[in-house]
């Protein structure tokens, strides 16, 4: 009998025991009577992965230009992330968001979230008025005025000297310090410094492959593509066997001699023609009675259900549902749709966070340091932004909210946990009614027993689940306070 010595083989050598006329792995599932983990039998252990294609600029601006879905895809989220708004505390009389609204900022932040999401990354340069040139950092105590917005993609920004910041101390480690941007549309090229630009990546790739991008991000479209393939050609498929449908079959006797003679295509295309002329104004078929005419349809059984799995896939890879993607309604009995939609306003917020709120803070923050702007230069302390729910009650659910709110209060009033003014300031004294109310613990303080204090505390902590049917976001005891300087 043959003995195997591992001693003195290599890795590869030991990770295989012979076996007839092949080898298997030893540090796998194998079955040597079906042939599974043998290469040469077991077809899986041959398949690896492997990057296929890589998305050059012009492949993506076709995609765009061209695809629909990949329109699509690259639009909702970007016009999700903006729809609702956001709010910020110390703007009560939205002088912020006029501002805003001059500079056409939510055109710019979809515009620079689109390009961010089909490039890979993308900026926004921001016309500061501080008597500096674009590529000197900005001086933060000579700002004036906030002039203009305009967005550039990843291939027309890099970096200037194809260099990027080291010091592991600066906000800006790992990113260039003054990018060249090259306006493709009017020929300027110029730079412009980090400090000038709200910068977005999408896809954030590992340090290693982020150096073959310029320092950017991937375009989504790289992990998404295999998918969106699948579903396009699945449909155009369908589309080919639509034309062919319906078949059409005429045996004409003696076809063989008519073709061999030499008036056959005139006699075959008369009695073609004679055919589809009668079919067509009486729709009663006028055959010999040695002719055969049918008709035989295609078997389209079980492609509507392949068509959707398609359609599941692409929804999965991309976070869009269905119902949102391609306008489906949802299916299956007592379904509404409205978990897939929730989970993705569960995303979008999630981008809204990693993605939308550092540029709105740092241009909020450039305008509330402008003279000449709604603060006359003077930064307000810890202010911050809320964006907007995204997902929002009907009438008959607000109503709901308020009413239970409005017995909460009751509730509280009666009790002597909180005052009349209290409750009125809280609910109505802001830009829109409220549901969360501010408990002035500073000037109530002297009043206050140590362990009335602790109690409040502890209803501050408590959220009640709100009512079937009432938004997410509904939390009736949800009390916010100031707390003592």
């Amino acid at each position: 009998m043959a003995t195997y010595n591992f001693e003195k083989k290599s890795a590869e050598e030991q990770s295989r025991v012979p076996h007839n006329d092949g080898f298997v792995k030893a540090d796998g599932w194998i079955n040597v009577l079906t042939g599974l983990g043998m290469r040469g039998r077991d077809k899986n252990v041959n398949a690896h992965f492997r990057l296929e294609k890589i998305f050059e600029q012009a492949e993506l601006d076709q995609l765009y230009r061209s695809d629909g879905i990949t329109r699509r895809i690259m639009d909702i989220v970007p016009s999700e992330m903006v729809r609702q708004g956001r709010e910020l505390e110390v703007d009560s009389g939205q002088v912020i968001n006029r501002k805003m609204e001059s500079l056409k900022a939510n055109f710019n932040l979809i515009t620079l979230l689109r390009w961010a999401r089909l490039y890979g990354g993308a900026l926004c340069v921001m016309g500061i008025a501080d008597g500096l040139p674009l590529e000197e950092p900005v001086d933060e105590r000579n700002i004036r005025d906030i002039k203009w917005l305009h967005v550039f993609d990843r291939y027309q920004s890099f970096s200037r000297d194809g260099t990027f910041e080291k010091d592991l101390n600066s906000p800006n480690y790992g990113y260039p310090n003054v990018y060249t941007v090259n306006d493709t549309r009017t020929g300027a090229l110029f730079y412009v410094h980090h400090s000038r630009i709200l910068r977005v990546d999408w896809s954030i790739l590992p340090p290693r492959q982020q150096n073959f991008n310029n320092g950017w991000g991937d375009p989504l479209i790289q992990s998404i593509y295999d998918e969106l393939r699948n579903y396009s050609t699945a449909f155009a498929n369908a589309g080919l066997i639509m034309q062919d449908f319906v078949n059409y079959t005429l045996s004409i006797p003696n076809l063989a001699e008519l073709i061999a003679s030499q008036c056959a295509d005139n006699q075959v295309m008369k009695r073609l023609d004679i055919l589809n002329l009668t079919k067509g104004a009486t729709n009663t078929m006028i055959l010999d009675a040695e002719e055969k005419y049918e008709k035989a349809s295609t078997n389209i059984s079980g492609i509507p259900e392949l068509l959707d799995r398609f359609m599941l896939a692409l929804s999965a890879v991309s976070g869009i549902p269905v119902s949102l993607l391609f306008g489906r309604s949802a299916a299956g009995m007592n379904s509404t749709g409205d978990n897939d939609v929730r989970n993705f306003y569960d995303m979008v917020k999630q981008e809204q966070e990693s993605k939308l709120k550092p540029v709105l803070e740092k241009l909020t923050r450039y305008i509330m340091l402008s003279k000449n702007g709604p603060f006359a230069g003077d930064e307000p302390d810890n202010w911050s932004i809320q964006f907007v729910p995204l997902w929002q009650n009907t009438e008959e659910q607000e109503a709901i909210v308020r009413k239970i709110v409005a017995e909460t209060d009751a509730i509280y009033l009666d009790r002597g946990v909180l005052d009349p003014a209290e409750v009125a300031v809280s609910r109505f004294g802001g830009n829109r009614w409220s549901m969360n109310t501010e408990v002035d613990l500073e000037g109530r303080k002297n009043g206050f027993d140590p362990e009335e204090v602790a109690e409040l505390e502890e209803e501050k902590k408590a959220q009640e689940t709100p009512p079937p049917g009432i938004g997410p976001d509904f939390m009736p005891t949800g009390i916010r306070y100031r707390s003592p300087v």
